[in-house]
């Protein structure tokens, strides 16, 4: 006990905005105080009554936030969003509690990065608690460690564990809260959440989130040419600071496969060395003339690397957008290309169950999860690469899928 007695025990409590940290540093203030308020019945409201009052030292309620008791442990609070969690990095924890994480901007790379690590040398317990924020750029990986924690019927994991509560297990509520709140929220989904406790997505997302991550499996992130299977590469072009990505599908059957993928900012080397890259990636799954490209061409940009393109591989690609290229396959009467119609064909494909993909990229599904068509601050390059193969091997399937030999007598 002395040894543990003499060590700096700390405990963090984080929240993603500055506001709700003060909460919870005035919150451990009144409940350590005896002023923290308890609705006892009806309209009659009392203070608590804390056993251990003598345990608090000292309360700092302005930035940096700290409480401090007799025994020399302390308790941090910060708020995430300004720095990923780094104020709190280098210090060793016993416990972390995150409140509203599933409203963090980066929860996902705070989790490895800082949270986990913090908590190594005690062993310490993790708790991140909240309701989902379908429009927070971390829901999707909020969502993924409640289901490690055994959520929505799946099987627990080891070190993890989930839990939903009800506002009926409340019984500080009265029974008008809830007949207010059934009215309030008629016909809302948002109801099992508020009243209920349930883990629901809402919002204008193109994806279904729990599709995207029931197609993201334990498989393999690069899957090497195989004999008699065909493939489609879908590629969204890119400058600067945004990502050329390709995406290779394999779709010789049901569930399509996605073996192969690559994104590099568009500054991050020349065009050439771009370039070559599309040309490894295509003549390693073109070995028997089974594989087509999709090329997105919206702009004057991407319509360059159409040109640049070696004559066997323009044969065997198909350009989707709305500039127009000289030399490529003409298009329909009437034909538009709409980014609307890929990200239709990728749904499809998500919502039928129709495509898999590793579980290792991770930008792919925190693209695809947090993908809107009104928000122009998302990152969409992985969406699009995706899209477009997806879009040509389902609903804009190509004619020749296998190049025939013809007997010529002379």
């Amino acid at each position: 006990m002395n040894g543990w007695l003499g060590a700096e025990y700390l405990t963090a409590a984080l929240a993603p905005h500055s506001q709700q940290a003060e909460v919870v540093t005035r919150t451990i203030k009144q409940m350590l105080t005896s002023t923290y308020p308890i609705r006892v019945s009806g309209t009659k409201v009392e203070t608590n009554k804390c056993m251990i009052g003598w345990f608090l030292l000292k309360a700092t309620e302005s930035y940096p936030m700290l409480i401090e008791y007799t025994n020399g442990s302390k308790t941090i609070i910060r708020s995430t969003g300004e720095d990923k969690a780094a104020s709190i990095a280098a210090k060793a924890f016993g416990y972390i509690g995150y409140d509203e994480a599933g409203k963090g901007f980066h929860l996902e790379e705070e989790f490895h990065s800082i949270l986990l690590p913090r908590l190594a040398d005690f062993n310490g317990q993790l708790d991140l608690i909240g309701t989902p924020d379908a429009t927070s750029p971390s829901f999707v990986f909020y969502q993924e460690l409640f289901w490690r924690g055994g959520g929505d019927g799946n099987p627990q994991q080891d070190d993890y564990y989930s839990q939903e509560g009800s506002a009926l297990e409340n019984p500080y509520l009265r029974e008008e809260y809830f007949e207010k709140t059934k009215e309030l929220f008629q016909g809302d989904p948002r109801l099992e959440q508020v009243l209920y406790g349930k883990f629901i997505s809402v919002g204008d997302k193109v994806f279904d989130h729990k599709n995207v991550l029931i197609a993201a499996q334990d498989v393999p992130d690069f899957v090497p040419f195989k004999s008699g299977h065909k493939y489609m590469i879908g590629i969204d072009t890119a400058i600067g600071e945004d990502e050329l990505v390709i995406t290779v599908i394999d779709w010789t059957k049901v569930p399509f496969q996605v073996v192969r993928t690559s994104g590099m900012k568009g500054n991050s080397q020349s065009p050439m060395f771009h370039l070559q890259n599309v040309m490894d990636i295509f003549y390693h799954y073109n070995q028997e003339q089974t594989c087509h490209v999709i090329l997105e061409t919206f702009s004057g940009e991407s319509m360059r690397y159409y040109y640049d393109l070696p004559a066997d591989i323009k044969a065997r690609t198909r350009c989707f957008g709305t500039g127009r290229i000289t030399g490529a396959p003409a298009k329909r009467a009437g034909q538009v290309d709409r980014k609307e119609d890929i990200l239709i064909a990728a749904r499809k494909l998500l919502d039928k169950k129709e495509i898999i993909f590793s579980n290792k990229l991770r930008t792919l599904i925190q693209q695809l999860a947090n993908y809107t068509q009104k928000d122009e601050k998302i990152k969409t390059d992985w969406v699009i690469s995706f899209c477009l193969a997806c879009f040509q091997v389902s609903d804009g399937q190509p004619k020749t899928l296998k190049l025939k030999p013809v007997s010529v007598n002379w």
